[in-house]
């Protein structure tokens, strides 16, 4: 297991200081730990939380914890689960939904589970900031609902529930806002856990960091702190689940190998979808017998599946890319090339590749949804908030959105899209490619790299090192690098300039190629 940062690991000043300067990262930001952290009852209606959740334990009421259908529900709904379960409750359940079988939020199928389960108190992770007219079926069964969520608030579909607690209320006073939704339930389980002299489990973190990196908020403030926490803790977590994974991983070594580990239980975690509320992946984490092994062999097919699902539809979206040229992409999937649950996921590669706003859409259940990603210098969630009067529902982040429509709306909509981006979207420069930092092809290293793992974690607002590697040629770059052409076209011939993401020790992903004149 890698030893905490050591004094004597300094990295080297002319990279890491740049890097440093770049990402306005001070050394209080890298030392910040958990101990840092603000103050849990500075969330609104936090307490009137606790004490309901209280109740319930105490008058021994069953509850229901409603999740989400992706990592990040998942292990919303497992740490806080796991966490009753150790204050001695045992009247509650979970349910999550399956998208591909019901629309987003409380559906029918849930109201009929909550009726006949006879539960009373209803807690929602992930998910339910606007589950309007689901809450108020659900309380006119005599169900409390607590909502708990991350994604935006709508005045408009603000469900009646028992109380909210959601970073992105006005009235709430918790000065980091982009939680995941996993970021929230810590933060719950930690206010109780204080509340109520109740120890947490470490790794809570874990499945936290797990969570965050998977739903790709950005990995600054409170976030970054969660996953480094769990990273240089990792040797602390004793969960039947990780070590499991473990005996099926390779050995961990460093930090990148900690990270990647989290990644690769994203991965995993993010297949299992079942009808009736049962998910594969969060019947997996809470399994302790022998069925472990079943359940995993079962996500290890539905990985594979999935991975060779994605494969497919990349290639699809590389020859539908192709020489594209325009402001923003639209793609309305006639031809059901890419499945619904990976709408999202093509989104966000296009964005990658096109550096553009960018909708997916196609026919769901009746209705026509839409996932929606875009990079820095625009807010997608925006765009269909100026549209709202086109949509049914809509909600999720500044650069990860989504909605469900009536098809008749589809080219009303595309015309007030239109006129949003026209207004609000600049085009970057096509052949400028901002990056953080020029290295020289020999300062690529394993040691160099390691000094700059006091980064980690990856994700949005932190990135891997973006790199500038002047005056090289391919074949110099592959006799040194694995290298991930991403589509850019690196002739055989000449030498030019690689703007790159620098991955891993002895891997770039090149990002943009300028080639010298033969006269350069």
């Amino acid at each position: 297991m890698p030893s905490e940062q050591q004094n004597d690991n300094v990295p080297k000043p002319d990279l890491l200081s740049s890097l440093l300067v770049a990402r306005g990262f001070t050394e209080e930001v890298l030392d910040a730990t958990i101990d840092n952290l603000p103050d849990e009852a500075l969330f609104a209606n936090i307490s009137t939380v606790a004490e309901r959740i209280q109740k319930a334990m105490y008058s021994n009421e069953p509850m229901v914890i409603f999740g989400h259908d992706d990592p990040d529900g998942i292990t919303s709904s497992y740490i806080l689960y796991r966490f009753l379960e150790s204050c001695g409750y045992q009247k509650h359940n979970y349910y999550i939904p399956n998208r591909n079988l019901e629309p987003h939020g409380i559906q029918a199928g849930f109201i009929d589970f909550v009726k006949e389960g006879g539960y009373k108190l209803v807690i929602t992770v992930d998910n339910g900031i606007s589950a309007k007219d689901g809450v108020e079926k659900l309380n006119a069964l005599g169900c409390d609902v607590i909502v708990t969520d991350h994604h935006i608030v709508q005045a408009d579909t603000l469900p009646s529930a028992y109380t909210i607690m959601n970073p992105q209320l006005k009235e709430c006073q918790y000065p980091f806002k982009p939680l995941a939704g996993v970021g929230v339930a810590l933060m719950l389980i930690r206010y109780l856990g204080r509340v109520w002299e109740h120890p947490i489990d470490p790794a809570s973190y874990f499945w936290a960091a797990v969570g965050s990196i998977a739903d790709k908020v950005p990995m600054i403030g409170i976030n970054r702190i969660i996953v480094r926490h769990a990273m240089e803790n990792f040797s602390e977590v004793q969960d039947e689940t990780v070590e499991f994974l473990l005996r099926n991983y390779k050995r961990m070594n460093t930090f990148t190998d900690i990270f990647n580990f989290m990644q690769y239980t994203a991965r995993m975690i993010a297949n299992g979808r079942e009808a009736n509320g049962q998910h594969t992946a969060l019947r997996f984490i809470l399994q302790i017998s022998d069925a472990k092994a079943k359940l995993f062999q079962d996500l290890e097919k539905q990985r594979n599946v999935w991975e060779g699902e994605l494969n497919r539809v990349f290639s699809f979206l590389d020859t539908l890319s192709a020489g594209f040229i325009g402001n923003y992409f639209v793609y309305f999937d006639d031809d059901d090339v890419i499945p619904y649950s990976l709408l999202g996921t093509a989104a966000t590669y296009i964005v990658n590749k096109l550096r553009i706003p960018t909708i997916m859409l196609k026919h769901h259940n009746g209705d026509t949804v839409c996932e929606g990603r875009c990079s820095d210098g625009f807010n997608i969630v925006n765009a269909f908030s100026h549209c709202k009067s086109h949509l049914k529902q809509f909600g999720g982040h500044p650069k990860a959105a989504g909605f469900t429509m009536n098809p008749a709306q589809y080219d009303a909509f595309l015309e007030c899209f239109n006129d949003y981006l026209v207004q609000n979207w600049i085009t970057a420069d096509s052949d400028e490619f901002a990056w953080e930092v020029e290295v020289k092809l020999d300062e690529i290293t394993t040691d160099n790299w390691s000094r700059l793992e006091v980064l980690l974690p990856w994700g949005q607002m932190n990135s891997e090192p973006l790199i500038k590697i002047c005056n090289v040629s391919r074949r110099r770059l592959a006799d040194s690098l694995c290298i991930d052409h991403a589509g850019v076209d690196i002739p055989h011939t000449g030498t030019g300039d690689a703007v790159a993401l620098w991955k891993s020790s002895g891997m770039i992903k090149v990002l943009h190629w300028q080639e010298h004149s033969p006269t350069h």
